[in-house]
């Protein structure tokens, strides 16, 4: 798919698209952060079908859900190419973990493992693409995305023990 870009000067920025099923999409990313969609049946039309108008939180809500974050279907044949190269696995924070209250920036995780945060659940709450200043939390659900050793990486930073919670048996 083909994606074209524009400046909005004193709006924001324009994005059109052709989808695989020929419906011709322009979203407007305004400053203020409120997003339009406008969807046409043909690209030479003025008037849109329809239009819809979300505020930044929904916008990144609706995206969350796009990116895969809470469902993603996958074909067998992309699931298998998938496994082998990359892994989207949850992680949780644990108590006694060096990522507690630090932001995401802070903790360096992407060069301490490789792996990527690509959303956090809080309790209810679901954070997709977290910034970088958002700060880890005792208890977060951590999706994140790497390979087996990057996942497995961040999964040991998440869940360390330390010699002062150890229990003597």
């Amino acid at each position: 798919m083909k994606i074209k870009t524009g400046d909005l000067p004193g709006i924001g920025k324009r994005y059109s698209f052709v989808t695989a099923e020929g419906d011709n999409i322009v979203m407007i990313l305004h400053q203020k952060g409120i997003r339009e969609i406008y969807h046409f049946k043909e690209s030479d039309e003025d008037e849109p079908d329809f239009t819809i108008r979300m505020t930044d939180e929904e916008a990144r809500q609706v995206g969350t859900i796009l990116l895969g974050a809470d469902y993603q279907p996958v074909t067998d044949e992309r699931m298998e190419m998938l496994l082998k190269n990359i892994r989207i696995e949850w992680v949780q924070v644990t108590a006694t973990s060096e990522l507690v209250n630090k932001k995401i920036i802070d903790s360096r995780i992407r060069s301490k493992t490789g792996a990527t945060i690509i959303a956090i659940q809080r309790g209810k709450e679901m954070i997709g693409s977290p910034d970088g200043n958002e700060v880890i939390l005792q208890g977060d659900v951590l999706m994140v995305v790497g390979n087996r050793q990057q996942t497995r990486s961040l999964d040991s930073l998440c869940n360390i023990v330390t010699p002062e919670n150890w229990t003597v048996c």
